[in-house]
């Protein structure tokens, strides 16, 4: 039988205080909480990686950024005589083609991170109250840092109170 594991509870105990109040600050603010959350998600995907970070960070506000070059290269495409569908599809290829051919020189940039940020983005902006896709992506970098810091935090506490009394 699985016993709970007093150190996952304690974790998790934090890490919702975390999430409630960047939840409450965002709200406050009239701001969407996703972008943070999606920095989140992904570093607890990569298993708290300090070293895939920047990845998560600048690949997910650049697949953000993206939805705006979007706004200009499919209407350019369509006044060259393409519908809307296979214009959206050039970019998405073009841009999936980027990931591939370019993801190990610039891995920054062309990710995984920004394949599902522009997703998520694109999603989000046919939403009714939809922020401007640079505020989405200061959230993401601000919020997501803040995120990934009290995380790394909430590891340190945890180990310091959850910690076996050392013999002297």
């Amino acid at each position: 039988m699985v016993k709970f594991n007093k150190i996952r509870l304690f974790f998790g105990l934090l890490l919702i205080i975390l999430i409630g109040i960047g939840e409450v600050i965002c709200h406050a603010v009239n701001l969407p909480a996703w972008p943070a959350f999606f920095v989140m998600i992904f570093f607890f995907v990569e298993e708290r990686n300090m070293k895939k970070a920047l990845n998560i960070l600048i690949g997910g506000a650049f697949g953000i950024l993206l939805i705006i070059a979007a706004g200009y290269f499919i209407p350019f495409l369509m006044r060259l005589g393409l519908s809307q569908f296979p214009a959206f599809l050039t970019f998405v290829l073009l841009f999936v083609y980027c990931i591939v051919a370019l993801g190990e020189i610039i891995p920054w940039l062309f990710n995984n991170y920004a394949f599902m940020a522009i997703l998520f983005a694109g999603t989000y902006m046919k939403t009714p109250d939809a922020q401007n896709p640079v505020v989405l992506a200061a959230i993401l970098i601000i919020g997501g840092a803040i995120f990934i810091a009290g995380i790394i935090g909430i590891e340190k506490i945890v180990i310091k109170v959850m910690a076996p009394p050392q013999a002297e």
